[in-house]
């Protein structure tokens, strides 16, 4: 049976993505990948078992101990995990499968179809990733599909029980619908799917929203711990995200004139956080000791502003492009973005469970001062220290590097750049992402220096941070991330954790003047290296990478973070400006056909009334008048027609009608009434089977509702007349029906 095979397999698909959409981003959970592959499994069963043979289905006595024994598991994963949303959820799964494995009646089909419903919305509740949003928009699909085979088999399944035979004309087999899964089929169903999703998507985005940041206010999914940005940071520890393909952020960028670019190059440094302290491979975060406010930005032609949307994170830092000029979040008036002026970095006020919309504005030249950031503060005596017995030989070999370079000691900016280059371009070091230690005697970055001589960006940015300072050069260390993948499909970039890097800014006596330093950022990585370890991580194709990444940036940038500002920017202001040049369309338009008008219409004298201009306005005149009261007629016609029904009904239209009434209120007084939800035809090969399965005296006149149905949609929808001769017949039809039921019950 094509049909019921179908119907059953795409039930059980629809159930299957209902629990993925409730487990896909459940990661808090230990269990929740089992539920999928389970759903499957129990999917498969039931459809080569009990949905073939009611009778290999669970006993009732069975089926109620499985669900106590599903209580009790949900008890233990509360107890455990303490997320009692995501138990109640899995006890939901639990009673789906129960009931997969029982004989099902229409009501059962219904349960499980809301008991996929509440998986659904539960999984909306517990995240709003874009793979969440993948598995509804699916599970949507499948649902109308569902709904409008359900229907089908809920109709076949009524049929049946009042004549003892399926709705339609059964085929081998008894299949109730053959040759309905055909292509016409298909297409009619994809075509309601779509415009069903089309006009949901509509109103999806004409609903006036609040003002409000969904996102900054936790509502997404649990905020998630970030290595390598914490108060202190062990050496190595960066190394830990850079092997995920993890986004961190996902920006837009604008320039001046408020378009949409695309970043100059693909080696944008993302500034995190500033390292200032080391001892014994631990770097420690610079103290937040004065926190202000940005200051006004400097007067500049040339900007750009980055839209930056911040996944879930447990961290208050807060990424940018120096120089910042100012940085404010999405949406929240009464929030702010402060500015750490010791060392020029910037953090939010508030940390919640969800993602984070920000806004930062940063100088179009990188090599400009942050504004803000105070010099004094930063050349204290941190950015000099070097752990006292690792000094000696950082300094034995910093001079050995100068030395070659023949740098005099006034050329700070030369002596940096020559430690830079010895570490990138030499040769002597290579990048890998594997750790490891030759001697654990010694520190970790002269181990690296001397022994090791790979690593990744952390272990060089350290190298340089420390071989500066040995030789009296002020620096730090930055942890933050470099380049990203830009989407030319959607014209964003995704930043992810592979992208996390380390950098140094040391600060160079701008000509030489020690009263007027400033930073200079130092990259000591081998960036060719570099980018072929992050191109490795993760192994998705360019193409493939596009796609994905413009699938998410539609679900994080305009469903989940739809929100009041992005709605007036994508519709009410573009409509207010249509609606604003139109009326100034109009208006010029208006005046000018005022002042044409005005010029034609007006007659000096009356002599000049019979000229050719006055024929001519005379004769349009008319014809304007003869054309409204034409319109007007029409009108006034269809109107009356409306209200009171066609003055001149046709005789063989209201025969049609009473034919069919009286049709359908003979079969009612013998026990087979229409449903309002029945089309007329419906109905009539309902009463067919009904006639027929009365005797044979009813067979003679079987089909009769079919014949009435077929007059009734002639003329009622095709607009056409019936002969009298055919209106004769149907009567004398309908006699010999009503004889032949009166017979019967006599």
């Amino acid at each position: 049976m094509i049909f019921s095979s179908v119907y059953r397999a795409s039930f059980y698909l629809m159930l299957l993505f209902a629990t993925l959409s409730l487990n896909v981003d459940a990661t808090d959970s230990k269990v929740a990948w089992l539920f999928p592959p389970g759903v499957a499994i129990v999917g498969v069963f039931a459809f080569l078992t009990v949905d073939r043979n009611p009778r290999l289905g669970l006993s009732r006595l069975l089926a109620y101990g499985l669900l106590g024994f599903a209580f009790a598991l949900s008890a233990v994963e509360y107890s455990a995990e303490e997320n009692l949303v995501l138990a109640l959820a899995h006890f939901l799964v639990y009673l789906q499968v129960v009931k997969m494995l029982l004989p099902k009646s229409v009501e059962d089909e219904w349960l499980l179809f809301s008991l996929g419903v509440m998986q659904v919305l539960v999984g909306a509740v517990v995240s709003q990733s874009d793979r969440e949003g993948m598995m509804m928009l699916i599970w949507a699909l499948l649902a109308l599909w569902v709904l409008g085979l359900f229907y089908l088999h809920r109709e076949s399944l009524r049929a049946g029980a009042l004549g003892g035979t399926a709705a339609g004309p059964a085929g081998a087999g008894g299949e109730p619908y053959p040759g309905l899964i055909s292509g016409a089929y298909i297409f009619s169903a994809l075509r309601v799917m779509a415009t069903t999703l089309a006009l949901g998507g509509a109103i999806f985005l004409l609903m006036p929203r609040r003002p409000s940041n969904a996102r900054a206010q936790g509502v997404e999914s649990t905020a998630k711990h970030m290595t390598g940005f914490d108060d202190e940071v062990q050496l190595g520890q960066l190394g830990e995200i850079l092997e995920s393909d993890s986004i961190v952020m996902s920006v837009e960028f604008y320039d001046e004139s408020e378009r949409r670019v695309a970043p100059a190059d693909d080696s944008l440094y993302w500034r995190g956080v500033t390292m200032d302290t080391y001892e014994e491979g631990r770097w420690h975060r610079a103290k937040w000791r004065d926190r202000q406010t940005f200051p006004t930005p400097p007067s500049t032609e040339r900007y750009l502003r980055q839209v930056i949307k911040l996944e879930p994170t447990d961290s208050d830092v807060l990424f940018g492009l120096r120089p910042m000029y100012s940085a404010m979040p999405a949406g929240r008036r009464m929030a702010i973005i402060e500015l750490n002026s010791d060392d020029g970095t910037i953090r939010r006020d508030y940390v919640g469970h969800g993602g984070y919309d920000y806004v930062v504005v940063s100088g179009a030249d990188a090599a400009e001062v942050q504004p803000g950031e105070n010099f004094q503060a930063s050349r204290r005596r941190s950015l000099r220290e070097v752990p006292e017995k690792i000094q000696a030989r950082l300094k034995e070999i910093a001079d050995a590097v100068i030395e070659d370079e023949k740098l005099a000691p006034s050329d700070v900016l030369g002596r940096a750049r020559a430690l830079e280059r010895y570490l990138r371009d030499s040769g002597r070091f290579g990048y890998t992402l594997r750790l490891g230690v030759v001697d654990s005697k010694l520190d970790p970055v002269v181990d690296f220096l001397v022994n090791r001589k790979e690593g990744h960006c952390e272990y060089f940015a350290s190298a340089l941070t420390l071989l500066l300072r040995s030789v009296g050069i002020r620096a730090r260390l930055i942890n933050g991330f470099k380049g990203g993948d830009w989407a030319a499909l959607t014209s964003v970039l995704s930043v992810r954790q592979k992208h996390a890097h380390s950098w140094v800014e040391a600060l160079i006596p701008a000509n030489g003047d020690e009263r007027q330093p400033h930073w200079v950022r130092l990259d000591a990585t081998p960036a060719t290296a570099r980018a072929r370890s992050v191109a490795e991580v993760g192994g998705v194709g360019g193409g493939i990478r596009q796609f994905s990444d413009a699938i998410r940036y539609l679900w994080v940038f305009y469903i989940v973070g739809f929100n009041v500002e992005r709605q007036n920017t994508m519709l009410y202001q573009p409509i207010r400006e249509l609606i604003r040049e139109a009326r100034e369309g109009f208006s010029l338009m208006g005046r000018w056909l005022s002042e044409a008008l005005t010029s034609l219409l007006t007659f000096q004298n009356p002599a000049q009334f019979f000229s050719r201009r006055g024929f001519a306005v005379a004769f349009v005149g008319l014809l304007l008048l003869a054309g409204v009261y034409r319109v007007a007629r029409w009108i006034w016609r269809r109107v009356f027609r409306w209200i009171h029904g066609p003055a001149d009904a046709d005789a063989s239209l209201a025969a049609g009608v009473l034919f069919y009434r009286r049709l359908a209120a003979l079969l009612a007084e013998y026990g087979l009434e229409r449903p309002p939800a029945e089309t007329p035809r419906e109905f009539a090969r309902r009463a067919t089977v009904f006639l027929t399965g009365r005797g044979v005296g009813s067979e003679s006149v079987a089909e009769v509702p079919a014949s009435v149905v077929d007059a009734f949609y002639h003329i009622r929808f095709g607009h056409r007349d019936l002969e009298p001769d055919a209106l004769a017949r149907l009567e004398r039809s309908l006699d010999a029906l009503e004889n032949q039921l009166r017979s019967e019950e006599r």
